[in-house]
């Protein structure tokens, strides 16, 4: 049975959406995207800089301990950043980093094709876009 996201066969369990140590990966940039809630992830990184709690609240069927996972991994890849806010809010956002600049246009298709085939949104769903916040 093919593991998730690969249709070809069982993969070693390198992949930074999978992996425990979350080494920065190598190879194949879209290695670093594979996984499932990676995308949905990141397409809601691509409208603004979220807190891990408004990502669960977008993402609802993640469970916590896989979104700060997937996050790891994705900060391991260089793909997302987490910084602080200054205070009084003094939390932690996570955004979308340089290096994923390029996938912004891919992300917007994508929440645009989504928004097309769902019609009216459904709760959960990420189907809003808008043009990509300046860097």
């Amino acid at each position: 049975m093919a593991q998730e996201g690969n249709l070809t066969g069982p993969r070693p369990s390198s992949s930074p959406a999978v992996a425990s140590a979350h080494p920065r990966p190598n190879g194949d940039p879209l290695d670093w995207i594979e996984g499932r809630w990676v995308l949905e992830i990141l397409l809601c990184l691509n409208l603004r800089e979220r807190r891990f709690s408004d990502l669960k609240a977008a993402i609802p069927r993640v469970s916590a301990n896989v979104l700060t996972d997937r996050l790891r991994a994705l900060e391991n890849a260089g793909l997302v950043e987490r910084h602080s806010l200054p205070p009084p809010s003094a939390s932690k956002v996570y955004r979308l980093a340089d290096p994923a600049n390029g996938l912004r246009p891919a992300l917007e298709a994508l929440a645009n094709w989504r928004a097309q085939g769902l019609g009216a949104a459904r709760p959960g769903h990420i189907t809003a876009v808008g043009p990509s916040p300046a860097s």
